[in-house]
């Protein structure tokens, strides 16, 4: 049985797990230097971190189980204009991740509208996303759950340059 819940702090040892895992499954064979993506791992997703990330009221956290074990997790931003959105009233979905092998089960599609009942909940107007160019999966998701591109930005990790899609969508 699939349930969704909001994290708490006790959770971040679970979502630092699922951060590194489910980062490295996603885009770990991109790394030309395996060094670069480990740094990043033990950076971005650090207990410490995540732990620090959680207790921000702007941050809201949701986290995935298959019955008793995590499988993927959600990070929303409130209250993050986006330079390519006209409106102020915007939040981020910044990380939307699930473990390999659990997509095509209808998971992400509720967790979208948990993730949207909460921006809505918050004033948001606005949901937009950072979306890697070659991620066609991801960009054929969002495009069904009716996101458009707006802009474009660089993102470098270590030597690595990745080009990414923004992504918007206009809360009803």
């Amino acid at each position: 049985m699939i349930t969704i819940r909001r994290a708490i702090l006790e959770d971040a040892t679970s979502i630092s797990f699922l951060g590194k895992k489910t980062f490295d499954q996603s885009f770990g064979h991109l790394f030309n230097d395996r060094g670069d993506l480990i740094d990043y791992l033990d950076t971005t997703f650090s207990h410490k971190k995540i732990a620090g990330s959680i207790a921000k009221a702007h941050n809201v956290y949701w986290i995935v189980f298959d019955e008793v074990t995590p499988i993927g997790y959600a990070k929303l931003q409130l209250n993050s204009p986006c330079s390519f959105i006209d409106h102020d009233n915007a939040c981020k979905l910044q990380k939307i991740y699930m473990l390999k092998g659990t997509s095509s089960k209808g998971i992400g599609s509720r967790l979208q509208q948990v993730i949207f009942t909460k921006a809505i909940e918050e004033g948001s107007k606005y949901l937009w996303l950072s979306v890697l160019k070659g991620n066609e999966r991801a960009i054929a998701f969002y495009n069904r759950n009716d996101y458009h591109v707006v802009g474009e930005h660089p993102f470098v990790i270590g030597k690595q340059k990745f080009d990414f899609w923004v992504m918007s969508k206009e809360l009803v």
